[in-house]
C-alpha cells in the first residue's frame, strides 16, 4: 500500500478551527502586519466556509472586509491557496463558466487552507495589504499568521490541536 502524500487540494476536511485556535493565528498575522506598519483585515473560517473570526486592524480600509472572508472561504473551499485563481486569471485560463460560476474561486491572493494534522480545519484570508501597493502582502501576513499552526503541526497530533 502507498503512503504517499494526497494531491494537495486533495487533502481531506478535519475537526473544525476553534475561537481559540482562530484568535491566536489573527494575533500572529495581526502582529506581523504592525510590524511592518501594514494594516490587514484577517478572516478565518472553519471548514465549512463559516466565518469564525473578522477583525479589522485599526486605519485599515473597510472594503478589505469585503474581499478578506471570501479569501479564506475560497482556501477552504478548494483546499489550496488563492493564488491559484490568480495566476489562472492572469495567464487567461479564467475563462471557462466553471471559474465564472465559482464564486469561492476568488482570483486574488491571500487566502490559504488552514491545514493541522495533514486535514483542512479552515481558511484564513487576508486582505489591505496588498491594495497599499505589496504585490504579495496579503501572503506575508497570511503565511505569518499560520506559524501557529506550523507549530502544532510540529508538536504532532498529540498536542493540543485548536480544534473540537
Amino acid at each position: 500500500m502507498s503512503t504517499q502524500s494526497p494531491v494537495p487540494h486533495q487533502y481531506p476536511y478535519g475537526e473544525r478551527i476553534t475561537l481559540e485556535l482562530a484568535k491566536e493565528i489573527c494575533e500572529a498575522g495581526e502582529a506581523f502586519a504592525a510590524g511592518k506598519q501594514w494594516n490587514a483585515t484577517i478572516a478565518i473560517c472553519d471548514d465549512g466556509g463559516h466565518l469564525v473570526l473578522l477583525h479589522r486592524m485599526s486605519n485599515g480600509q473597510f472594503g478589505s472586509v469585503d474581499l478578506a472572508p471570501p479569501k479564506a472561504r475560497g482556501a477552504a473551499a478548494f483546499r489550496r491557496p488563492t493564488q491559484i485563481f490568480h495566476d489562472d486569471l492572469t495567464d487567461g485560463k479564467f475563462t471557462s463558466f466553471w471559474h465564472l460560476r465559482q464564486e469561492a474561486a476568488i482570483p486574488l491572493e491571500g487566502g490559504f487552507p488552514i491545514l493541522l494534522h495533514g486535514k483542512v480545519i479552515g481558511g484564513i484570508g487576508v486582505s489591505g495589504v496588498g491594495a497599499a501597493g505589496f504585490r504579495d502582502g496579503d501572503s506575508q501576513v497570511a503565511l505569518a499568521a499560520l506559524k501557529v499552526v506550523d507549530r502544532l503541526n510540529e508538536a504532532g497530533p498529540n498536542s493540543a490541536t485548536g480544534v473540537l
